[in-house]
Order: C-alpha cells, then sequence, then structure tokens
C-alpha cells in the first residue's frame, strides 16, 4: 500500500512498535500511526468524525503521524471520501 502525503508517495509498512498498526519511512526516520484493534473506515460516518477531529490537530515541520492517518482516511478537509 502507499500513501500520498503532500505530492509525495510513500510506501506503508507494518509497524512493530507497540500499539501501532503501520509505518511509513520519511527521510531517515520511521513515523509510526494508527492504533492496534481499530479499522479504518474511510466514506463512512465514523471517518467523517476522524477527519474532524484531526483537522484540529496543529502539524510540526514535515511530515507527522497525522497526516499520514489522514491520507489514510482519505480526508479532504472535514470529510472522509472514498
Amino acid at each position: 500500500m502507499e500513501l500520498n502525503i503532500r505530492g509525495r508517495t510513500y510506501k506503508v509498512y507494518r509497524s512493530n512498535r507497540k500499539g501501532k498498526k503501520y509505518k511509513i519511512n520519511v527521510g531517515d526516520k520511521e513515523i509510526h500511526f494508527g492504533a492496534k484493534g481499530y479499522r479504518i473506515k474511510p466514506g463512512t460516518k465514523a471517518g467523517d468524525n476522524y477527519c474532524t477531529r484531526s483537522l484540529g490537530i496543529k502539524n510540526s515541520k514535515g511530515i507527522d503521524a497525522n497526516d499520514a492517518s489522514r491520507a489514510m482516511w482519505r480526508c479532504q478537509g472535514n470529510k472522509s471520501r472514498i
């Protein structure tokens, strides 16, 4: 699986970190995201709720876990698209 984040494509791997489901490599660092035990359901009411919540999270410089999660949920603004 691949994610397109800010115009770049990143390959998604299984995370080996406790409690996390996925990871991507950005440069020389790994970003772990996605809670184990939860399913990503884009295009649903749960997806819209997630996109609305995560829209308010302030971004640091570069790519962070929120950007990766929003890409997995296919967020566009506060809506999750199929």
